[in-house]
């Protein structure tokens, strides 16, 4: 099962972080601030009935407005380097309906290289971090102080085989119809809103529905078309979550490589994840991370 952090920021202010764990990219001065699109808000989270466990969903019939709106969306992300985004996420579990918030951001760079961050707010050591180089997945759990390996199969695996990476390493939109049944919920002046199930086994382990609201073709500066204001998750346990934009950000200045190199953490156990149908096992495989504080890998300002 691949980490839900990096699945939801498709088309994807953190709280301050300890200094020996992974950092959230740094919001360069004078970031936009963006609202909160209309009828997804606190409250009124868009409404998403999930599909019937284990059945992909028919197919929906043609929508020449849809084609066009992904036909724009694929222009979009073609000319995107890269990606950097402020949000808020909320978690709720569907038993309890216990909400916990989060804050963070997550900062990305074509073809495959992403950052991410995650602060529960009420308590600062839940944290979650990803570091994606290309090559290894890298994710960092706060509570459980250990750092997962994930070994990315092939050239390209890290945008491939995550959603977010796939929309922003240029996926087009036929391939994002064959990967996924995606119908036009709305539209209105500045927003276009969007049901997405999936049709692959590996992503409907993921989540079973989601909705998102992206910037419409004619949304007034500073926003940018197709680039995401909110998206709301439901998992195939009932679980949701939901994620609220507030900078958004294309092409920055001062995006290298070096900047999502694997990070150690003092006191941080690093474990492989073991292969595809392998449990991970008492204690997981792999090797201590070592010994000495590490500084963060902190973004500078572009």
């Amino acid at each position: 099962m691949r980490p839900l952090g990096l699945i939801v920021a498709v088309v994807l202010a953190a709280p301050a972080v300890r200094a020996q764990a992974p950092a959230a990219p740094t919001n360069p001065q004078g970031a936009p601030s963006v609202p909160v699109a209309p009828g997804v808000g606190p409250g009124g989270a868009p409404a998403a009935a999930p599909a019937a466990p284990g059945a992909p969903p028919a197919a929906p019939p043609a929508n020449p407005k849809l084609d066009a709106h992904l036909a724009a969306w694929e222009t979009q992300m073609r000319g995107l380097i890269n990606f950097r985004a402020e949000f808020t996420l909320t978690r709720k579990d569907s038993v309890f309906q216990k909400a916990r918030n989060y804050g963070g951001s997550v900062l990305c760079m074509k073809p495959n290289f992403a950052r991410l961050r995650l602060d529960n707010v009420a308590d600062k050591k839940d944290y979650e971090a990803f570091i994606c180089n290309g090559q290894f997945l890298y994710a960092y759990n706060g509570l459980e102080q250990t750092i997962i390996e994930y070994k990315l199969a092939g050239a390209g695996a890290g945008a491939s085989d995550n959603l977010m990476l796939a929309f922003l390493s240029g996926m087009t939109a036929k391939a994002a119809k064959e990967r996924f049944q995606i119908t036009l919920h709305n539209e209105d002046a500045n927003y276009v809103y969007l049901d997405i199930k999936p049709l692959q086994p590996r992503d409907r382990e993921e989540f079973e529905h989601a909705r998102f609201a992206l910037y419409g073709p004619n949304v007034p500066k500073p926003h940018t078309p197709y680039l995401p204001s909110q998206v709301y998750l439901v998992k195939n346990n009932g679980d949701s979550e939901h994620w609220i934009f507030t900078t958004v950000q294309t092409n920055l200045a001062g995006v290298e490589p070096k900047l999502f190199e694997f990070q150690k953490v003092d006191g941080f156990q690093l474990k492989k994840a073991p292969a595809a149908g392998q449990p991970m096992g008492p204690g997981g495989p792999g090797l201590p991370a070592g010994p000495g504080a590490v500084r963060p890998n902190t973004p500078g300002r572009p």
